[in-house]
This record gives C-alpha cells, structure tokens and sequence, in this order.
C-alpha cells in the first residue's frame, strides 16, 4: 500500500525519532529488516529503504557518470546519505548533520510519501500544506488522472 499519513513526532534526548506504527508495519511487510538510508534535500529528510535507494542511487550514477555537472550533484547527494536503523522500540537515530539541515528542531512531521518517508520542520510542513490546498485549482490539468480520488462530488 505504500506509506502515507502524517505525524508530528518528537525527538527524545539521544536524537531519536520514533517512527509510527503504521509506516513501521509498512517498512516490514513490504521490506523486511532492511535498513533505511536518509539525506536531506531542498530542506526535507527523504528515507527510503535501503534496497530501493541502492537501486535509485546505481540508475542515477548510469546517468550521471558521463556528465561533470551532474556527477556533482550526484556525488553530493550520495556523500549526504547516511544508514538509518530502526531500533527494537521503534525509533530510528536521524544524525544531527542531516536534522540540522532540515532544521527539525526537538519536532517534526513524519510524511508518508508512498514509496519514502519524509521529514519535515513543523513550520515547513504547515506551509507546504497551505500552499498546496490554495494551489489546488491551478492544478487540475496535472492531476486529472486521479482527481477523483481527491475530490468527491
């Protein structure tokens, strides 16, 4: 089914977030034990399971790999991941590089974004969600394939 929901979570003092139940039972029926790998892009924490960032991270290295101004951007991408594991009470240690960089502060929203997990400063998030529902309109074009699932009638 994909993850999905938001959450806002706080961190505890070693640095930890707990991840919810919900993404957490998704995270195992559908990826086992894998680890999580995270990097924080545009101000956002993305978490992807491992196997499926590996796979992401090898087709952009085939892309990138030809061209310098790409590889940059690959290379810094890569360098910014770290593993994430989720321990036996359900938390997961975000390094502080990567919350500073999000500036997560003590909270933060835990998004389900169907296939990733996204972090996101409180602030940020209330934004983003009221950006997105004043634009809704102007979006009809790129979301008619599935508008129906969006707006009822």
């Amino acid at each position: 089914m994909g993850f999905s929901g938001n959450y806002l979570n706080k961190f505890d003092e070693a640095g930890r977030l707990s991840l919810p139940a919900k993404m957490r039972d998704e995270l195992r029926a559908n990826y086992g034990n894998d680890a999580l790998m995270a990097y924080c892009i545009g101000g956002v924490v993305k978490i992807h399971p491992k196997t499926t960032f590996d796979a992401k991270m090898k087709d952009m290295y085939e892309a990138a790999k030809t061209n310098p101004e790409s590889f940059k951007m690959f290379r810094k991408l890569n360098a910014s991941a770290f593993m994430v594991e989720i321990n036996s009470s359900g938390r997961m240690n975000i390094p502080p590089q990567i919350r500073n960089a999000a500036d997560l502060g003590n909270e933060c929203y835990v998004i389900g974004a169907y296939d990733i997990i996204e972090l996101w400063n409180k602030d940020k998030w209330a934004k983003e969600e009221a950006d997105i529902d004043l634009t809704l309109g102007s979006n009809i074009d790129a979301l008619s394939g599935f508008m129906d699932m969006i707006v009822s009638e």
